[in-house]
């Protein structure tokens, strides 16, 4: 028996403790305005969780706990292309992380991948009994219950950090007499703490500190209930209207109406014109409209200086793919590390090259560079 409909009117709760009591075996497909994500069950237990957002990755988590490097998982995810293995199993393999590990890292992958849509606002589902998991994966059994119940949770302390915390594009700053008097510090506060600078917004912070919203939001706030930080702009420019606009014009891109999402977006943006979501969407809707093309085999080097990149005003996520050229990775290399989906990446990556901020070269044999030798 499958089931399906709109998480507004049968929340993911009441869906999970359906599946856990009748003991079904299949997948959840959970359709949200920006993800899918598809969570496998077995005879009512969780075994898996598939997600279409780059940054639920298990690289990217790898990368967030230090467990790796990015050229770690560079090379890494090379081999995998090239021998149809799983990720975890090449570091394993190379003696980068244990089993153990592997295994830790997974579950709290899947475990942060479902509390995520606990805070989705708009999405839909639909449950495919019987079908089977990917063949290639970790099955993990985890209790229904204990998710139940943290994503109710989350779902309390998400309200209470939105009185404060509005959105994505608020800024925070660090009170360094308050820090003072409360050290030594948590490793997580300290982190966060020092990268804070009175101009960086949240959104900004979850990129470089490759963690959750929910994560950085609740330390954020807690910092705030501790009097160590302050609010410089309390942002939230994403309504329910902007919610259901964006989520319209989503559904208009994937049914390739590039023209009339792009005119959705046009007017969003007309309202809000910092609404980062939508600017985003909006980009990769003209660089499909443009055709774009260019060589992922090609590596990008700067065109520019330092000091005139630091100056050019680029977007968070056009920040991080300009700061991984290095001369020597190619494109692909690049979007292969990035927490952002491969579409987006390559919007970028044409924005930077007609700015002048970027160029590229062919990649030379054996990864060496002009006046490089190689013995």
């Amino acid at each position: 028996m499958g089931l399906k409909g709109d998480l507004a009117t049968m929340g993911l709760e009441d869906i999970f403790q359906w599946l856990a009591v009748g003991k079904k075996t299949g997948i959840l497909e959970l359709n949200g305005f920006l993800h899918t994500k598809r969570v496998s069950f077995h005879d009512g237990r969780i075994t898996g969780v598939w997600s279409s957002d780059p940054r639920e990755y298990l690289g990217q988590y790898l990368l967030a706990f230090n467990r790796i490097t990015e050229e770690q998982l560079r090379e890494a995810l090379a081999t995998q292309e090239d021998e149809n293995q799983l990720l975890g199993r090449i570091l394993v393999s190379r003696q980068l992380i244990t089993e153990a590990e592997i295994r830790r890292i997974v579950q709290l992958k899947v475990d942060e991948s479902i509390f995520d849509v606990f805070l989705w606002e708009i999405g839909n589902f639909e449950f495919h009994d019987g079908a089977p998991p990917p063949q290639k994966s970790v099955l993990l059994q985890l209790d229904v219950t204990g998710i139940v119940l943290e994503g109710a949770r989350r779902v309390d302390e998400w309200k209470r950090i939105k009185k404060i915390i509005k959105g994505g594009d608020a800024v925070i700053d660090a009170i360094s007499e308050a820090i003072a008097e409360m050290l030594p510090l948590a490793a997580d506060d300290a982190d966060v703490l020092s990268r804070l600078d009175g101009t960086k917004t949240v959104d900004q912070l979850v990129i470089e500190m490759r963690a959750t919203d929910f994560k950085i939001n609740k330390l954020l706030f807690d910092l705030h209930e501790k009097g160590m930080v302050r609010i410089v702009h309390p942002g939230g420019r994403l309504g329910e209207r902007s919610s259901l606009q964006l989520q319209r014009a989503r559904q208009l891109v994937e049914k390739q109406k590039l023209q009339e999402a792009q005119t959705e977006l046009k007017i969003l943006l007309d309202e809000q014109p910092r609404l980062q979501e939508a600017t985003r969407m909006l980009e990769v809707v003209e660089h499909l409209l443009e055709d774009v093309s260019i060589d992922q085999t090609l590596v990008p080097e700067l065109a520019v200086s330092i000091e005139e990149l630091m100056q050019a005003q680029l977007g968070p996520n056009e920040a991080f793919l300009a700061t991984r050229v290095n001369g020597v990775w190619s494109i692909k290399d690049i979007i292969s590390i990035s927490p952002f989906a491969s579409e987006e990446c390559m919007t970028i990556f044409a924005k930077l090259l007609k700015r002048g901020i970027l160029k590229v070269h062919k990649a030379f044999p054996g990864g060496t560079q002009p006046g490089e030798r190689r013995f």
